[in-house]
């Protein structure tokens, strides 16, 4: 540690005061009761007007959760009432302590009556570096012109010293970064179930001969069972087949099929099974047919990618397959009849032009010479559309993109030329869907596909809709229908209160097949559930990843404190040199000491869940914005306030108005009773007012509430 200037005074200095950080300058009162601006880069002094006394020496600071406090010539750190570590070193009674800004985190300076300085490393309890001899009765830290940290002292012989410790300056924080969080799904695995996504996918292989047909993903809301879906939807995932794009299918293509029945031919060998995903939010959809009509529109969608990539393929396809529900001659007639070419309206026109010039001897020779030529354009015309002219774009587009439905169940675009004698009864009409997915799904095992279809977000649904899709799944797992398997994400305990409301009667006679059931929703699940995947909670052991996903690494500096030589100066062995020593700006989320304490308060949280600590994050950025503040501290104070918002908003209401009575009582038990009774807190809100005070315990309750009265 270097000694930089020493200033003499005329009496014994009992405090320093920094007045302005940005550009220091330092006030020294005096024993005698004078005060002394200086100027700590210089040396200048001038005589000051300033009579404030909170420069005196401080014995006690605080560091984020720590509490680091002199106790005769220790020092004691205690994180709340537990100690820590001590401080040992000094040989003097320490006098004074300050909180010594640098790269890596804070430290602590620290100043004896007859010893030395010193600067500790609180957490590992280091001394990182010493002063030579000096007497100490105060001190205090203060920003250099080049950001590092420097000390300065005095003590009773009137002597202010400053110090450059020479350790590498803190980062300069910027405003907040991030914009907040969606809810979607994560990208990466955020809570390392790459094994449980691995096994699923083993589980799922297509080649098993009698697998699970129906497996769970379990959890509650906000577990992260939509990302495991999704990752293992990618790892199921199979490219398309290599097909040929195949010829379009043309009107004379289409009036052969619509002219006779045609027959596919049957594969010769069956391909090598593998799995064909099909996702599915029943949550879009209401009744039983749009839950049928959901499913179906999943099935084809994901069958065409498959087996018809192309468009010529998906084209002849479902026009083949609603060739045969359609009422075949009538659309033949209604192709023909569309292919004319209009030059041979024109050439009637003539003919009969050149009918009228022979009968009244108009003299109009060139009439039959126009008659010839527009009728034979016109068959040209009518040919060359017949032979070559995509089918589609004479007949309804309908007849290609999907499965025909009857005007009594489409929209109103349907064209009133499909005319399905099958759709003609609305009662049929789920067996009708239900017969257009079986006739998808038998196509797809022909060409070796075996579908695996993803149901999420079953808790979301309303009970009748949840008690639809599981009708439908049932059905799906009859022997009419090929091999489907399914793997449903949901929170077992919502989904079983819905299956009781949609079949309300079996649970009011307390019907129960299962001993072990609480009632009949849950042992409808044991029986249809082969294979129950339980996700694993989220712990605080979790935070640091998303915390790390989330908001970007944190910034650190990567050299090493060493101890130091115990010499009277110089520089610290291992440091770079004041030259190499560069101020570095970071976003404020990435700063060391915030991100330690958003990790603190999200370990802090009763239930962990990603979801719940995205809320927080969001939260916490957009006060960060608000108020559009880089000091560290209060970003700490943010993460409490917004805890505050997330935890409780059902209270934010009772709590207004009242925050400093709060942060006034947090200490003492009896004020602390009174004060919550009096914001309205019954005897049922007891543990949200626990709660809330052991956050308060935890953090600056004073500057927490003047945040949350400014915010709220």
């Amino acid at each position: 540690m270097e000694l930089v200037h020493t200033i003499r005074f005329g009496a014994p200095i009992t405090g320093i005061t920094v007045l302005d950080p940005a550009q220091p300058q330092l006030v020294v009162q005096l024993a005698e009761g004078g005060a002394e601006i200086v100027d700590p880069l210089t040396g200048e002094h001038t005589p000051s007007e300033f009579r404030r006394r909170s420069g005196s020496a401080v014995r006690s600071v605080r560091i984020e959760e720590l509490t680091v406090r002199a106790e005769g010539t220790a020092i004691v750190v205690f994180r709340g009432r537990e100690v820590i570590t001590e401080l040992t070193g000094h040989t003097t009674p320490v006098i004074s302590l300050d909180v010594f800004p640098a790269a890596g985190g804070p430290l602590v300076a620290s100043g004896s009556e007859g010893g030395s300085v010193r600067i500790w490393n609180p957490r590992t309890g280091q001394e990182v570096g010493r002063s030579r001899s000096t007497r100490v009765s105060v001190l205090a830290t203060f920003p250099g012109p080049d950001g590092r940290t420097r000390i300065a002292s005095g003590g009773n012989t009137g002597r202010l010293r400053i110090w450059d410790p020479q350790l590498a300056a803190p980062p300069r924080t910027g405003l907040v970064s991030t914009r907040g969080f969606s809810d979607r799904v994560a990208r990466q695995d955020l809570l390392d179930r790459g094994a449980l996504v691995q096994a699923l996918k083993q589980m799922l292989d297509p080649r098993d001969d009698d697998p699970p047909t129906v497996i769970t993903v379990e959890g509650a809301w906000g577990s992260g069972k939509s990302t495991l879906l999704d990752m293992v939807k990618g790892e199921l995932a199979t490219p398309p087949a290599e097909a040929p794009k195949g010829r379009r299918l043309t009107v004379a293509g289409a009036d052969r099929r619509l002219w006779r029945w045609w027959h596919r031919q049957p594969v010769a060998t069956k391909p090598k099974p593998k799995p064909l995903v099909v996702s599915f939010n029943p949550w879009r959809h209401q009744s039983s047919e749009q839950v049928w009509a959901g499913l179906a529109k999943a099935v084809t969608e994901a069958a065409e990618t498959a087996i018809m990539p192309h468009q010529n393929a998906r084209e002849r396809y479902w026009f083949t397959r609603n060739a045969e529900r359609v009422d075949r001659r009538h659309l033949q007639r209604q192709l023909w009849k569309r292919i004319f070419s209009p030059l041979l309206s024109l050439a009637g026109l003539a003919f009969g032009l050149s009918v009228l010039n022979a009968l009244t001897n108009l003299k109009l020779g060139w009439a039959w010479w126009v008659t010839v030529g527009l009728a034979s354009a016109g068959l040209l015309h009518t040919g060359l559309r017949y032979l070559f002219g995509r089918a589609s774009a004479f007949l309804p587009g309908e007849l290609f993109a999907g499965p025909v439905v009857s005007n009594a169940f489409a929209g109103t675009t349907t064209d009133p030329l499909i005319r399905d004698p099958y759709y003609n009864a609305r009662a049929g009409y789920l067996y009708l869907v239900q017969h257009d997915v079986q006739a998808l799904l038998e196509d797809l095992n022909v060409h070796g596909y075996q579908p695996i279809q993803l149901i999420d977000d079953l808790d979301r649904c309303t009970p009748r809709t949840t008690a639809q899709v599981f009708e439908a799944i049932n059905v799906f797992l009859s022997d009419d229908f090929p091999a489907t398997r399914f793997v449903l994400g949901l929170d077992t305990t919502v989904v079983a209160s819905h299956v009781d409301h949609a079949y309300k009667e079996l649970a009011d006679a307390k019907i129960v097949t299962h001993p072990d059931d609480p009632s009949p929703g849950w042992t409808f699940l044991r029986k249809l559930v082969q294979l129950p995947v339980r996700l694993p909670r989220t712990t605080a052991d979790d935070i640091g990843q998303v915390l790390l996903s989330q908001l970007g690494p944190v910034r650190r500096d990567e050299r090493t404190l060493t101890q130091p030589e115990h010499s009277s100066g110089g520089t610290l062995g291992g440091l770079p040199s004041l030259p190499e020593i560069e101020q570095e700006i970071v976003a404020i989320e990435r700063h060391t000491e915030v991100r330690d304490h958003l990790r603190r308060r999200l370990s802090a949280q009763p239930e962990h869940s990603v979801r719940e600590e995205k809320r927080l994050l969001n939260v916490w950025q957009f006060y960060l914005r608000v108020l559009s503040t880089v000091d560290v501290t209060q970003a700490g104070h943010l993460v409490a306030v917004a805890e505050i918002a997330v935890r409780w908003p059902a209270y934010l209401h009772r709590l207004r108005g009242g925050w400093q009575d709060l942060a006034d009582a947090v200490d003492d038990d009896v004020q602390w009773g009174a004060t919550i009774a009096k914001l309205g807190f019954a005897y049922s809100d007891r543990e949200a007012a626990a709660n809330l005070r052991e956050l308060l315990l935890d953090c600056d309750a004073q500057a927490v509430a003047r945040l949350a009265s400014k915010l709220f």
